[in-house]
């Protein structure tokens, strides 16, 4: 079962301003008052879903419980991930690099950071659950991220656009409050988009060396909990394929991104028998299977994503990879579909 930190579930009790008693509400996700402050305490997905129903339930058909505890989070409650976050020399770079490490204290959602034309968009996956705490737990996510965001900048920050998957009843004048403008909801997934000179701006207290000092901090933390360090040349593929909508990338921007200096880079390259030219083809290789297979994205925009200025070049590219062009693997794809033997398809990035 999926685990996020208790603080969450902590932060919404106490944000739980028409419950009188609140013991039955630790309860319900099995934590006491006492042990819910544990850093390493967590709550199961669906009894934190639970709880947010609970809680809604006493403020319906005008839910704002869970946007005041948006807006009371801060980056040091979060331990070395915040501090992270919060001396990201920008924006951008903080969420380049941080979303590789939330699974440290949120194992439930997936989430990705990409620039779309002049947008960067920072967007959210889970597996459905079509239930009132689940969409409020979305919510309260994006409204967590956009919090710690202005945290790091400045308050007045305003995403240009914020979209959310699941349809919503009742009032959220709470949530146009906080996130500024009137959310998008039926969106195809949970995002949150900025204007490129919003996440480019040096944050107010970024300091690139303890940003990099506290990442190699988080390195460890991941290692210990994933079991095992994530092979290198993994690692760079990710990074190339989140900077690929902005074009092809230098080899210097993904160094910087990983906290590496170019020489650095290319000599952890080179002691692996591997050129930054070919992790640049298998990044674009892989980003272009994971849209093709779990996105709606026309083969042309698939090209501009993955950083083709052509859709033909793109198309000859993708079938020197897989032997098909990419009409064939989508259509193959979803012939496995039907017959019920389509093997595991790759993770939405969008």
């Amino acid at each position: 079962m999926p685990t996020l930190s208790a603080i969450y579930a902590r932060k919404q009790i106490e944000h739980a301003e028409r419950v009188a008693d609140k013991g039955w509400l630790f309860d319900l996700i099995g934590l006491t008052p006492e042990n819910i402050q544990d850093p390493s305490a967590t709550v199961s997905e669906l009894d934190y879903y639970s709880l947010m129903e609970a809680i809604a339930e006493t403020e319906l058909p005008n839910v704002e419980f869970h946007m005041k505890t948006c807006r009371s989070m801060r980056c040091d409650e979060f331990g070395l991930f915040g501090l992270a976050q919060k001396s990201a020399p920008t924006l951008r770079q903080g969420f380049q690099r941080i979303w590789r490490y939330i699974r440290l204290h949120n194992r439930v959602s997936a989430f990705s950071a990409q620039q779309e034309g002049d947008q960067f968009c920072w967007s959210r996956t889970t597996p459905h659950a079509d239930r009132l705490g689940a969409y409020l737990s979305f919510e309260a996510a994006m409204g967590t991220t956009l919090t710690l965001c202005r945290e790091t900048t400045c308050q007045d920050l305003k995403p240009s656009h914020v979209q959310f998957a699941h349809e919503r009843q009742g009032s959220i004048e709470a949530l146009v409050a906080h996130f500024g403008c009137v959310p998008e909801f039926g969106a195809p997934s949970d995002a949150l988009y900025f204007d490129i000179a919003d996440v480019d701006r040096p944050c107010a207290i970024g300091d690139p060396g303890i940003w990099n000092f506290l990442f190699s901090h988080l390195d460890q933390e991941l290692a210990k909990e994933q079991g095992e360090d994530q092979p290198f040349e993994a690692q760079v593929i990710e990074e190339i394929a989140k900077l690929l909508t902005g074009g092809v990338p230098q080899l210097s921007d993904v160094a910087q991104t990983m906290g590496l200096g170019s020489r650095t880079f290319q000599r952890r390259l080179n002691e692996r028998g591997q050129s930054f030219q070919a992790m640049v083809d298998k990044a674009r290789q892989k980003l272009a299977e994971q849209l093709i297979s779990g996105s709606g994205y026309s083969f042309s925009e698939i090209a501009f994503l993955t950083g083709f200025s052509e859709q033909s070049a793109f198309s000859r590219a993708f079938k020197r990879w897989s032997g098909q062009t990419p009409k064939a693997y989508r259509t193959g794809l979803r012939t496995e579909t039907v017959s019920g033997n389509r093997p595991e398809a790759y993770p939405n990035r969008v």
